[in-house]
């Protein structure tokens, strides 16, 4: 998973004070741009490697 500082949908770096977020499994990701974060929650458990196993 990525650190807090990271993107999870493409891995680039993010500043969480002013990053696009959403929350899921109450847990709060960051994203370098609305468009990241729109794939996120379209699919999160694909970018946090839950697979329901």
């Amino acid at each position: 998973m990525p650190s807090e500082n990271q993107c999870p949908v493409c891995g680039m770096a993010v500043d969480p004070q002013s990053a696009p977020s959403a929350t899921y499994d109450d847990q709060t990701y960051h994203f370098c741009s609305e468009g990241c974060r729109d794939q996120f929650v379209n699919d999160p458990a694909s970018f946090v490697g839950n697979t329901g196993s």
